[in-house]
């Protein structure tokens, strides 16, 4: 499969208001038993769907704790775990809030999670410190179209995993699927900044959704195309965004800056060991903003000692340095 993105500075972005699935995402719950053919699913339809596997508690524990934290901010009413929207505005970043620490790992760990994500991935799995948490209101953000795979690259042997914590049907604002279209390489327009996915690249007829519902997995090949729709209900959309990645041969970790220049960093890893990965002008850097690059001799001045960065490697080089989004 070709990598290389697209050079188009005239082309108009596409717009992702503009896209009306018409395919209904199909479940892959049959295909547990037979890692061979989920795997073949996987990467020829470009992602997994996977109904009410997670373990009910641990899902219930999740949405609790999420909804707590949007309760504080006045999104919803305490204790309603139906996340109606109150009316108030979702404060800036609320996201990546430390508010929501350890909710995703603690979610992830659960023995029957565990096991599901170990059968997913054909190996242990372990949680990558690159976590969203997702209270949106009706009309807040949208995800624009994006594949995954174009902001994180380097990182092998992982899964991105979205899952709704709250019934999520098509008005709520679930995500959306570009179905069979992983195999083209990377669609975005490199020739922009932040690089959108262009008008007309993606047929209109591959666009797919469903209605989701807590404890339900959605999987998504890191070269699929894919985005949120709008949120036109009268309910928050409470949905958690993390990946998971082979625990045996782990390709990235959570650190604090140590010392940062233009040809390495070092860093502290949260076990205490110090470490040194080069950097060069292959290594895809965006430890400011999460989703613009910066280059390689423009980045020290945003990345102080002590900060806490993702580091994306393989042997000693720095393949992605992002900003940390687990705390």
């Amino acid at each position: 499969m070709a990598s290389q993105a697209l050079f188009m500075p005239d082309a108009p972005d596409a717009d992702v208001l503009a896209v009306r699935p018409t395919q209904e995402l199909q479940s892959c719950n049959h295909l547990l038993e037979d890692h061979a053919a989920l795997m073949r699913f996987h990467d020829e339809e470009g992602y997994i769907l996977l109904r009410g596997v997670l373990d009910p508690v641990s899902v219930l524990e999740a949405r609790d704790a999420m909804l707590a934290v949007a309760a504080r901010h006045g999104l919803v009413a305490p204790g309603d775990a139906s996340a109606t929207w109150t009316g108030m505005a979702a404060p800036a970043g609320m996201e990546e809030s430390p508010e929501f620490s350890g909710i995703a790992r603690k979610l992830v760990a659960n023995p029957a999670n565990a096991a599901l994500f170990h059968t997913v991935l054909g190996e242990p799995a372990a949680l990558l410190p690159i976590v969203q948490y997702r209270v949106y209101p009706p009309g807040g953000s949208i995800t624009g179209i994006h594949q995954d795979g174009f902001f994180s690259p380097g990182i092998v042997n992982y899964r991105p995993v979205w899952t709704p914590l709250t019934p999520c049907e098509r008005e709520v604002g679930g995500l959306m699927v570009a179905v069979r279209q992983c195999n083209r390489g990377y669609l975005h327009n490199v020739a922009k900044t932040p690089s959108p996915v262009p008008a007309g690249v993606i047929p209109d007829d591959a666009w797919a959704t469903t209605d989701y519902f807590p404890g339900d997995v959605l999987m998504i090949n890191p070269y699929t195309p894919h985005a949120s729709m709008p949120n036109t209900s009268k309910r928050c959309r409470v949905t958690l965004d993390t990946r998971v990645q082979s625990a045996t041969d782990p390709r990235v970790l959570l650190a604090e800056i140590i010392e940062a220049r233009e040809d390495e960093i070092r860093v502290r890893t949260s076990d205490g060991v110090e470490r040194c990965f080069r950097v060069d002008d292959d290594t895809f850097i965006r430890v400011d903003h999460p989703g613009v690059r910066q280059k390689r001799n423009e980045y020290v001045p945003t990345a102080p000692v002590g900060k806490r960065i993702v580091v994306v490697f393989d042997g000693d080089h720095a393949v992605t340095l992002r900003r940390s989004s687990e705390n």
